[in-house]
């Protein structure tokens, strides 16, 4: 969720993300090229390389059911699959879709959406929308797509065991097309958004959470703008009331996002993440918390398409580590 003239993009992963608590400096670069790597630091995303493959959530909004899982070519016999493919609101079930290698790359793929993990790590997601809408949305209430990969975590990851907490990835859009006609677009209903979600929480137990947002992608900016703003006011039954909280891309990216070029984010998390908490306090939230107090329960890498587009991003060497404490 980038601007709250797109409605609220990101009710549905924070719907998801209620559930999971109740439960349990930067640069762009126009040239392919590695990212500084964490050396000799624990990477607190795991099996980068999807050895261990990832399950299928069902498509239906919020739902933790599997319908399957995608073997990228593996063995997945006796491995634990730390990734979750959340598909909300498609039409179509990845869990159904068969893969197939692609040169270097092994691939899931069909008219609505694509799935890849190429041999060096590179992610690629991709979406097609107009095959999923019928029209375009007309109402904030209305369903949108959702195409995310999710970790999230039995054990939360406590934010002060890393000094200097560091996320770094490197990104690219390959695609964002857009089938609407001009008197059709409404930026505050359709957008194509992609998106890298932290959700953070409260290790005292309140219940309390932070949908902290590092932003890719926002079609209707150059570079993505950040926001925060109180999860509420357009579903009774889905708003969590929850502090959502975007890292203004200013601070992360030198040129435009959507120029198909790589993209460096190296972002220092702490400053960010206590800024979040400030607000959160100032709302109501974590009353007795202080930065110490939190935690990381899961990430959401991926897409929220509330317009018929037609999108596709890669990801690589994305890492989440610190110093040590």
């Amino acid at each position: 969720m980038t601007t709250k003239r797109q409605g609220r993009v990101g009710q549905l992963l924070c719907c998801a993300a209620a559930a999971l608590i109740i439960a349990a400096g930067c640069s762009n670069n126009s040239q392919p090229e590695k990212s500084d790597a964490l050396h000799g630091q624990d990477n607190w995303i795991l099996d980068t390389a999807f050895e261990s493959g990832a399950m299928v959530f069902n498509p239906i909004p919020g739902s933790a059911r599997v319908n399957g899982k995608l073997d990228f070519g593996r063995n997945l016999e006796g491995k634990k699959t730390e990734w979750i493919v959340t598909q909300w609101n498609s039409k179509s079930d990845a869990a159904k879709m068969t893969g197939k290698r692609d040169g270097d790359r092994y691939l899931y793929e069909n008219e609505y959406k694509t799935i890849a993990v190429a041999d060096d790590g590179t992610i690629t997601l991709g979406l097609d929308a107009g095959k999923e809408y019928k029209k375009p949305r007309s109402s904030q209430t209305d369903p949108w797509l959702h195409l995310y990969l999710e970790q999230r975590y039995k054990e939360r990851h406590r934010l002060s065991e890393a000094d200097d907490l560091t996320l770094q990835f490197e990104v690219r859009i390959t695609e964002s097309f857009s089938y609407m006609k001009p008197d059709e677009y409404n930026p505050g209903l359709h957008s194509s958004m992609a998106v890298f979600y932290l959700i953070i929480g409260d290790q005292k137990g309140s219940g309390d959470f932070i949908n902290f947002c590092v932003p890719i992608y926002d079609n209707r900016e150059d570079i993505p703008s950040g926001e925060w703003h109180i999860d509420s006011g357009f579903n009774l039954a889905g708003d969590t009331h929850k502090l959502i909280y975007t890292v203004d891309g200013k601070l992360i990216y030198d040129h435009p996002t959507g120029d198909g070029q790589w993209h460096k984010v190296n972002l220092q998390l702490k400053p960010h993440i206590e800024k979040a908490l400030e607000i959160a306090k100032q709302n109501g939230y974590f009353s007795d918390a202080e930065y110490e107090d939190l935690g990381l329960d899961a990430i959401y890498i991926g897409w929220e398409v509330p317009g018929v587009f037609k999108s596709e991003m890669q990801i690589r060497d994305v890492t989440i580590a610190g110093s040590g404490a």
